[in-house]
């Protein structure tokens, strides 16, 4: 709100312009009269001084007011030129409005806001972190699918190669078998064969 007269600050609060000027006295601001221009600060000022004024208890207490609203109309004339060198007045009406915060409101207001925006950061960290955990999990059990696999396959190869040494071993031993057989028929059939020439030259003599 722009700078006003006390008169319009008056009755802009709705109190006389008496009060006004009584209050603005015992608050230390120093004006002649109705007329004379108040600022912003002066106006927080006074406000600030009639809360004081009714004790620091009733400034603090629950039902003390959080933010002050200041509201200001005011009307003028605006003469505008028309059609033919005619001119015509339009009424012109301003409306103004100021809030004045506590300070304890702003703080605790900012103070909410830091706490609601750590509270964010702190579900997204742990949104984060759960990520990380899932993924780490995941790529853990492919991990040991993976060497599970390996390992099966590792064991079915030394299985398989087990069982083709033992399958050549055994067809060794079976031929070693065999080539024995056969020169034992061999060496026997030899002796048989020596017996019976052994006996032809017995008969001859």
């Amino acid at each position: 709100m722009a700078d006003v007269t006390v008169a319009q600050f008056a009755e802009v609060l709705k109190v006389p312009i008496e009060k006004l000027l009584s209050q603005l006295d015992d608050a230390g601001i120093k004006v002649r009269g109705p007329e004379d221009l108040i600022s912003d600060d002066a106006k927080l000022e006074l406000l600030t001084f009639l809360r004081r004024s009714h004790g620091q208890e009733d400034a603090a207490s629950p039902g003390a007011p959080r933010r002050i609203t200041l509201r200001r109309k005011s009307q003028s004339e605006l003469k505008l030129s028309g059609a033919q060198g005619r001119s015509r007045t339009v009424n012109v009406e301003v409306r103004r409005k100021r809030t004045y915060i506590k300070r304890d409101v702003l703080e605790k207001e900012a103070q909410e806001q830091q706490e609601e925006l750590d509270q964010q950061r702190r579900e997204e960290q742990d949104k984060i972190e759960a990520e990380q955990r899932e993924k780490e999990r995941v790529q853990a059990e492919q991990e040991a699918a993976t060497s599970a696999a390996e390992e099966a396959g590792r064991l079915e190869e030394e299985s398989k190669r087990k069982a083709e040494v033992a399958a050549r071993e055994a067809a060794e031993q079976a031929a070693l078998l065999a080539a024995a057989e056969e020169r034992a028929k061999a060496e026997k059939a030899e002796q048989a064969a020596g017996d019976r020439r052994q006996k032809d030259k017995e008969k001859k003599k």
